[in-house]
């Protein structure tokens, strides 16, 4: 009552815990400065948000979550990308903006900057995939990785584990398939 309302609307936990704390500290609590007195926050009721998931997901539709659900929390209740689905530009779609996500970014690195935290209304769209390049032989993980423009083969070697202990190294055969023909071509070490 000695400090009035603290607004934290569309803060994460965190955040409202500093400006509640700070608020505190700076009117009749300043033993909070010193550490003496202590502050625990806690949240006691979570409401529920609606987010549509469209595209090439396993399973579209319309979904009632938390409102501490993010994009990969939503993406692994929906069953992820389908076989024709992109990795590399999710979409959140959230009135007139939009934001991409690229799955690979965590999946490879642990990146989670990608990884926002979803909203009332929001609209995530799988879209097809618009590259992709399938590797075999002598690499650690076998299979199609999604690439978008202006990413090397250095690239695919990251995503696919780099070479097994076994592999030749010296020249890698890259088959190209182009509008017209089927190219062979072989990158030198």
């Amino acid at each position: 009552p000695n400090v009035g309302p603290i607004l934290v609307s569309g803060l994460s936990i965190e955040q409202a815990g500093e400006k509640i704390k700070s608020k505190l500290a700076s009117t009749i609590y300043r033993a909070i400065n010193s550490g003496q007195t202590k502050v625990q926050i806690s949240l006691g009721k979570i409401r529920s948000i609606r987010v549509t998931v469209i595209g090439q997901a396993k399973k579209p539709g319309n979904f009632t979550v938390s409102s501490v659900t993010t994009l990969y929390n939503l993406l692994y209740l929906c069953g992820g990308p389908t076989s024709m689905g992109s990795y590399r530009d999710i979409e959140v779609i959230r009135g007139n903006t939009k934001r991409s996500a690229d799955l690979y970014d965590f999946l490879v690195e642990g990146n989670q900057s990608g990884n926002i935290l979803l909203q009332e209304g929001d609209v995530i769209r799988i879209p097809y995939y618009k590259n992709r390049v399938k590797i075999s032989g002598n690499v650690k993980r076998e299979g199609k990785f999604e690439m978008l423009e202006g990413e090397k083969f250095t690239d695919l070697l990251k995503y696919c584990g780099g070479f097994t202990d076994d592999a030749y190294r010296g020249a890698v055969s890259v088959v190209r398939l182009t509008a017209t023909e089927k190219q062979i071509i072989d990158l030198a070490a």
